[in-house]
């Protein structure tokens, strides 16, 4: 009789037990259910440029904007993901008054930008989930300097196709290499700060001033050449999509 109470102590114990732990289970399954997060992310930022070396000795501060999309495919690890990144900086502009007529009754500007436009593909990895997401990434892709021309007034805001000059178009490989953090505010969007090295290389540019207008009516273009590294200060939001939750879920 002994050894029998013992044994159905220990039965009961252990279907017990049992018990216990599928409830457990039942409990700790919904939270890890909660703890997904978005497969894709939308970001939106404005853009402050700072032009680094040679670069930085000719071109001051800038400002542009990007966006990103970013897919993290692996459910069980939403840490690594692939991102694509558009953008574009504005590091120098100069506007010129001119008369469009003789006489001089029709004046107007002729506005001159210098832009980079950029595109980039690479990976991101997450080093830490939930409400503060630090996260580094580097993307390979191209950049474009250009440099044109335009008219500029109410007259002729819908006519920049018909006065608008191309003065320079370079294309350049480029790398680039970043961190930033998001902040989450409510479920499935999140402030997003963030730190950007663009490599250009060597590569074709004019500066505000390489555009000379000479006194006989013709136009003097002076490119420069050299490395065109700069840094981009981010600051935008970032929308999650896919997920079942917000993205800095416990």
């Amino acid at each position: 009789m002994t050894k029998q109470n013992s044994f159905l102590k220990t039965t009961c114990i252990g279907l017990g037990l049992l018990l216990m732990a599928q409830g457990l289970d039942a409990q700790v399954l919904p939270r890890a259910s909660e703890s997904r997060h978005p497969f894709l992310y939308l970001d939106f930022a404005g853009l402050v440029s700072n032009a680094v070396g040679e670069f930085g000795d000719l071109v001051g501060a800038g400002g542009g904007g990007n966006l990103s999309a970013k897919v993290f495919p692996l459910e069980d690890s939403r840490n690594f993901g692939l991102r694509a990144d558009l953008g574009w900086v504005i590091y120098g502009l100069e506007s010129v008054p001119t008369c469009i007529s003789d006489p001089c009754r029709v004046q107007t500007d002729i506005k001159t930008s210098n832009n980079i436009f950029y595109f980039g593909l690479g990976p991101e990895v997450v080093l830490i989930r939930g409400r503060f997401e630090p996260y580094v990434y580097g993307t390979l892709g191209t950049s474009v300097f250009n440099t044109g021309s335009t008219l500029q007034g109410e007259y002729f805001a819908g006519a920049e196709t018909n006065f608008n000059t191309t003065h320079l178009n370079d294309w350049t490989f480029a790398w680039r290499a970043g961190g930033g953090i998001r902040y989450g505010i409510w479920e499935d969007f999140s402030l997003d700060f963030g730190v950007e090295h663009h490599g250009n290389g060597v590569v074709d540019y004019l500066t505000k001033g390489d555009v000379i207008d000479n006194p006989d009516g013709t136009v003097s273009i002076n490119p420069r050449r050299s490395e065109a590294n700069l840094l981009t200060f981010r600051l935008g939001v970032s929308l999650g999509l896919g997920g079942d939750t917000g993205i800095f879920a416990f």
